[in-house]
C-alpha cells in the first residue's frame, strides 16, 4: 500500500470532517502540522495529506517555517 493510499480510500464525509477541523484551527492563526496534530489528535500524515489537497484548491498556503516545520495558514481567498 502506498504512503497515502489509505487516505485516498476514505469516504468523502470523513475527509470533509477532517478538513473542517483543520480549517477551524487555522482560523485562529497560522499553525505547523505538529500544532494541528496536537489539537485534532489526527496523525501527522493525515494532516499533511489534507493540507496538500487544501493547497491544491487554494484554501491554504505556506506562510513561513518554524524550526524544521512549515507553517500553514488560510489563504486570503478562503477567508472571505
Amino acid at each position: 500500500m502506498s504512503l497515502f493510499q489509505k487516505y485516498f480510500d476514505q469516504k468523502r464525509g470523513e475527509v470533509r470532517k477532517q478538513r473542517k477541523a483543520i480549517k477551524e484551527i487555522l482560523e485562529a492563526g497560522p499553525k505547523t502540522i505538529s500544532a494541528i496534530a496536537e489539537t485534532t489528535e489526527f496523525d501527522t500524515q493525515l494532516i499533511l495529506w489534507n493540507l496538500l489537497a487544501m493547497m491544491r484548491w487554494k484554501e491554504v498556503v505556506v506562510s513561513g517555517h518554524e524550526d524544521d516545520e512549515l507553517i500553514y495558514k488560510l489563504s486570503e481567498a478562503s477567508e472571505e
